[in-house]
Order: structure tokens, then C-alpha cells, then sequence
């Protein structure tokens, strides 16, 4: 045997471990990759069924409005007719029921549904009607604020 084809088949041994080193670690990475894409798969398919629970309990909330207790329920469009058939701005709205224009936004587009007081505090606007609402709110009077307890009140 001579030098050159000593040395070639060393060179060839040693590329066929390293081939095969490297044929190992493609396979698993394969097999990775593999068993990536299926729970990808798997959790589109969740992504995809609670998407479309969430769709249709919108459609029904919208559909059907909120409901608490007996009355109309409250929808986006009953919240802004109540808001409009009392003459307020949303700021001055907002203050009636104790909440943020930004909420009264959100109900009023459907974007978001009113809870809890606010839905009560809705009710009770809906059945006092103009006047008694105006008088509430405070027209153009100063509003008492509420102290926090433990602080000191502020000079003027």
C-alpha cells in the first residue's frame, strides 16, 4: 500500500464518521422539527375553536345585549340612545355613572360591556329620566368631593 492511498483512506473514514456524526444530528433535528409543526398544528386548532366561541358569544352579547335582571337588555345602541335622549356629552355621562368617557366609548361601540355597579347604575338613569338625572349629576354646581380618610384637606 502506498502513502496516497494510505492517506485516502484515512481521509475517507474519517469523512464518513463525521457524515454520519452529522446525519445523526440532521435526523433529530428533523424529528424536532417535526413534532414542532404538529403541536403548532395542534394549538391553531385550539387558537381557531376559541376564536370562533369567542365570535359567536359577541354576536349573541350584541344580539342580545347585557342583561341584568328584568327590563330591556343594554346594548351599545340603547346606551347612546339613553345618553343622547339625556342631552350629555360622554364626559358628563361618564360623571353621572361614576366611570371614564373611555368606558362610555367602549359600551356605546360595543367594543366592551358594561359590569357590575355600572350596569345597575345604567338602570337606574334609564328610569329616573331627564330631570332626576340632570339634578344628580350636578349641573352646573360644584360637586362635593369625597375625602380620602387619613388625609388632610387641601387650602385654598
Amino acid at each position: 500500500m502506498t502513502l496516497a492511498s494510505a492517506l485516502k483512506d484515512a481521509v475517507r473514514r474519517a469523512s464518513a464518521r463525521e457524515t454520519q456524526k452529522t446525519m445523526r444530528r440532521l435526523r433529530r433535528m428533523q424529528r424536532q422539527v417535526k413534532a414542532l409543526r404538529q403541536e403548532a398544528r395542534a394549538q391553531r386548532r385550539i387558537v381557531a375553536g376559541v376564536e370562533r366561541r369567542f365570535s359567536r358569544l359577541k354576536a349573541r352579547v350584541l344580539r342580545t345585549g347585557v342583561s341584568a335582571g328584568p327590563g330591556r337588555p343594554l346594548t351599545p345602541q340603547s346606551i347612546r340612545s339613553l345618553r343622547e335622549r339625556l342631552g350629555m356629552p360622554r364626559i358628563e355621562f361618564a360623571k353621572l355613572l361614576g366611570v371614564s368617557p373611555g368606558s362610555i366609548f367602549g359600551w356605546e361601540t360595543g367594543r366592551t360591556l358594561p359590569r357590575g355597579r355600572s350596569v345597575a347604575r345604567l338602570r337606574e338613569v334609564r328610569k329616573m329620566g331627564l330631570r332626576a338625572a340632570r339634578g344628580e349629576s350636578g349641573g352646573k354646581g360644584r360637586r362635593a368631593r369625597r375625602r380620602r380618610p387619613g388625609r388632610k384637606p387641601k387650602h385654598r
